[in-house]
């Protein structure tokens, strides 16, 4: 089956949480609530890049309910583990996925920056992963056979190997 849906973890898969996190204590943010400036620099344009390729979009990841609003305009659904009741990686944080996209796992393709909260449970929900290396995690190896790439720019042309 040809994939239908590609479903972003959030946490520096999207939102590049370390830069997020310094101009928050620099500003003395109190109210920490991602925004569009949050997003890493390749994220919109990747969104751009597979709505051409007829793609449907979503984000889940493990996060506060009030994260989810600001990618509301960008992709077809979001989701949370606390809306969800459910934390990756837990399968049933997958099923949610499976639920909101409306396709079988093996249309939806999972891309997170970690091994063991995104790869290895998207896998074993039946959804091919693709691994980006950023953030705290980059260091960590891909499990044989695993897409892996470096920046968001190069999803829709990996999207071909899984």
């Amino acid at each position: 089956m040809a994939l239908s849906v590609v479903v972003f973890d959030v946490g520096e898969t999207l939102v590049d949480e370390a830069t997020t996190y310094a101009r928050w204590e620099a500003d003395g943010v109190t109210s920490f609530v991602f925004a569009g400036q949050d997003l890493h620099p390749d994220a919109l344009p990747c969104f751009a890049a597979l709505r051409e390729l007829g793609l449907r979009l979503g984000a889940a990841g493990n996060m506060y309910a009030v994260h989810e609003d600001f990618l509301r305009p960008h992709v077809d659904f979001v989701g949370s583990s606390e809306r969800w009741g459910v934390e990756k990686p837990d399968a049933g944080f997958f099923a949610h996925i499976v639920e909101e996209a409306g396709a079988p796992a093996e249309e939806i393709a999972y891309v997170g920056d970690r091994v063991d909260n995104d790869v290895v449970p998207a896998l074993a929900a039946g959804m091919p992963a693709v691994r980006i290396r950023r953030g705290a995690h980059a260091h960590v190896e891909s499990p044989a056979g695993t897409v892996t790439i470096g920046s968001l720019a190069a999803l829709p042309e990996a999207l071909a190997l899984v």
